[in-house]
């Protein structure tokens, strides 16, 4: 009986444990880090509201920390990605990254940072240029070699789109580029980083990542092969060039260059433009006279600010006056010959 008793109070012990608000099990599933960044991943078993720390050490002595909020549901999987500030000063680093909930430690890990020489890869990035549309990427290599390239688009601390090119063979300069798939918000910072895993023969991958930050804005292009100005209008064709939506109007003003008056002239874009997108506006002109012409084409968004714009010349000729025709000269007695003719045309019907 005492037994049982004791099996029963034990129980109800470990269900009262695992209740506890910081039992959750946290397993980090992956800890990857090197001297430009570091990301993990991290599973619970049950709802967590906590935090990661990321921390670099030198010789035991902490060089850099950073904080980053977590908020999960049980069962999920997430990852986040911090940028460490501190320029490299040594060859060897160890960086650490512990999960808290409240003032609970939950669970940490450890990774070993190699720079310099060390971790020196066989080629150069000469170009790694996120923008509004995408992503481009120029690798120059040392030594050939293969390797798996991920490009990951960062909304603060999370990856909010990750990107892999399998196998890319470095033997001469490579060229990557890629194509943002959903739309991107207006005046928000965002991150993009690359991390190149370069295959080893008889040693697990050789690392590194690159970042690049970029603010997302409105972009698009007057297409200037496309622009057709003459006495009539004007034809304007439009291209977008981002991830922002574009929802704008264009605006043409002509100058007479001999009087100045100036003329405006205003159409909406039917369609909203996105990378790729193309759209084109017609304008009729009214008022204007015959002359020469500065002509400005605008391309402005809802709140009035003017994305791109486009110039040429316009010459309008004097217009051709009507022609009014001049009665023919008859010659003396024309109309004697036509009376004659017709009397005698009524004499036949006779």
């Amino acid at each position: 009986m005492r037994a049982l008793k004791l099996i029963i109070s034990i129980f109800f012990l470990a269900v009262f444990i695992l209740a506890l608000p910081g039992s959750a099990r946290v397993e980090i599933s992956d800890f990857f880090s090197d001297f430009t960044s570091s990301d993990v991943t991290i599973n619970s078993s049950q709802d967590l509201n906590g935090k990661a720390v990321f921390e670099l050490f030198y010789s035991g002595e902490l060089v850099e920390s950073q904080e980053v909020p977590i908020a999960m549901k049980s069962n999920e999987s997430v990852s986040k990605v911090i940028a460490w500030q501190k320029k490299p000063q040594h060859d060897y680093y160890t960086a650490k990254v512990s999960i808290y909930e409240g003032g609970a430690l939950l669970s940490s890990i450890s990774y070993q940072i190699s720079y310099g020489t060390v971790s020196l890869p066989g080629f150069h990035i000469v170009d790694f240029s996120p923008t509004n549309s995408g992503v481009q990427l120029l690798i120059r290599p040392f030594n050939p070699s293969a390797a798996d390239i991920k490009i990951e688009l960062l909304e603060n601390n999370d990856i909010v789109y990750t990107k892999i090119k399998e196998d890319v063979s470095l033997t001469a300069n490579t060229e990557i580029t890629f194509t943002w798939p959903f739309l991107l918000t207006d005046n928000k910072k965002y991150m993009s980083r690359v991390k190149i895993f370069t295959h080893r023969l008889y040693a697990p991958p050789l690392i590194n990542t690159y970042i690049s930050d970029f603010t997302a804005t409105q972009d698009v292009e007057i297409l200037p092969d496309d622009v057709q100005v003459d006495e009539y209008g004007a034809s304007v064709t439009i291209r977008g060039e981002s991830q922002v939506p574009f929802d704008g109007y264009v605006a043409v003003t002509a100058r007479n260059r001999l009087t100045n008056e100036t003329n405006a002239y205003y159409a909406q874009m039917e369609e909203i433009l996105v990378t790729g997108k193309e759209d084109t506006a017609g304008i009729v002109w009214k008022g204007l006279s015959s002359g020469v012409y500065d002509v400005e084409i605008l391309a402005v968004n809802k709140e009035n600010v003017t994305i791109d714009k486009y110039q040429t010349v316009l010459r309008i000729p004097e217009s051709s006056a009507t022609a009014i025709p001049t009665p023919a000269k008859k010659s003396p007695g024309f109309e004697s010959f036509l009376l004659i003719v017709m009397l005698f045309a009524a004499a036949k019907r006779i």
